[in-house]
C-alpha cells in the first residue's frame, strides 16, 4: 500500500491565465465562434506564418486566446476562414 504525500510547494504556473469571458465578447459573445478563431490562429502560431511575440507561453492555443483577449483580432478574423 502506497502513501500519497502533500507537497507543501506548489505547483509551478502553467503560464498566463486567459480571461474566457473578454475572449468570448472579443468573438461577438459566441462560443464556436470563439474556438474557430482561436484554433485557427493557433494553426498560424504553430506554422510561425506570423511573427509570435508572446514567448511566456508554449502552447499555441494559450498564445491563440491570449491575443484573442488582447483584441488583437476579433470577429473579423472569421471573413478570413470564410
Amino acid at each position: 500500500m502506497t502513501t500519497a504525500y502533500k507537497s507543501s510547494t506548489p505547483k509551478p504556473s502553467r503560464g498566463p491565465t486567459v480571461d474566457h469571458e473578454k475572449c468570448l465578447q472579443q468573438a461577438g459573445g459566441n462560443r464556436y465562434n470563439m474556438i474557430l478563431i482561436a484554433a485557427q490562429r493557433a494553426r498560424e502560431i504553430a506554422r510561425k506564418h506570423r511573427a509570435d511575440e508572446r514567448k511566456d507561453a508554449p502552447y499555441p492555443v494559450v498564445n491563440a486566446l491570449a491575443e484573442l483577449e488582447a483584441g488583437a483580432y476579433g470577429i473579423e478574423y472569421l471573413k478570413k476562414l470564410r
